[in-house]
């Protein structure tokens, strides 16, 4: 049996659970509340489980028959191969190397940015509005530096300028690689619809709402995005939302890369 742990359908979230429609597979959905650091202190699995396997923390958890895997990109390529149905990547070996080469792209370049982005202007606002001395109790209690760290700057609004500017000019980087990508089709890597797609749009999407003017003239992008935004898989996707704001739903990121 599937089991996916999972916050609002957005960024890593977001990307298992595109990726378990598409495939049209059964899963039980456990709905976790990142935004109250709920990921850890889950009761029945292990509550350091995510930090145990991924010290970025803030993740999608994948249990199947038993068996819990962690890192949102990692889960896409293991149900694609696990369950062979309705491929969603290549089937030749230069495919699925564009496939990755996006992947690491997507992951440690704009991933981080659009984590900073979102946080700044989501989370720090929505942590302000919460006790503090409950925030601070729990955020102790996380497992890992680098996520305390991540949670007390969100907690604190500790964006230095430099850094904001940065994590916007990466975005810039993604439109025009992406908008660069659909000169030559419908899709983002490939002839056909794949896993790259599912990746991209899942830090596109929300991204265009917190920096719309890298996206103004990007009409190739644009068009993309509703595409995918159109598939039934996304669309049941988004569904699991509790919010109704699922694109404004961000937890601190992965440190950022020292290229891109």
């Amino acid at each position: 049996m599937l089991e996916l742990y999972h916050w609002e359908p957005n960024t890593s979230s977001l990307k298992p659970l595109v990726v378990l429609h598409e495939k049209g597979l059964a899963f039980t959905s456990h709905y976790v509340d990142f935004g109250t650091l709920e990921q850890y202190v889950l009761s029945n699995v292990d509550a350091t489980l995510e930090v145990k396997h991924n010290p970025d923390g803030e993740g999608p958890i994948l249990v199947d028959g038993g068996v819990p895997m962690t890192e949102a990109l990692f889960l896409s390529l293991y149900l694609d191969e696990a369950y062979p149905q309705n491929p969603l990547r290549p089937a030749d070996a230069y495919g699925r190397w564009t496939v990755l080469k996006w992947a690491r792209f997507l992951n440690e370049v704009v991933g981080p940015a659009a984590a900073t982005l979102g946080c700044h202007r989501y989370l720090a606002p929505a942590l302000k509005r919460a006790p503090r001395a409950d925030i601070e109790s729990r955020i102790a209690d996380i497992p890992t530096k680098e996520r305390r760290d991540g949670w007390l700057a969100a907690l604190n609004g500790d964006y230095p300028e430099e850094l904001l500017d940065d994590s916007r000019r990466k975005i810039g980087v993604a439109v025009k690689a992406a908008e660069d990508a659909l000169a030559n089709g419908d899709w983002i890597a490939n002839s056909a619809y794949s896993l790259a797609d599912i990746d991209a749009f899942s830090l596109l999407a929300p991204a265009k709402a917190l920096e719309p003017a890298q996206f103004a003239a990007a009409s190739r992008t644009n068009a993309w995005l509703e595409r995918v935004g159109a598939r039934p898989a996304v669309k049941a996707a988004f569904k699991t939302s509790k919010t109704g704001t699922p694109l404004e739903a961000f937890a601190p990121g992965p440190e950022h890369s020292r290229w891109g």
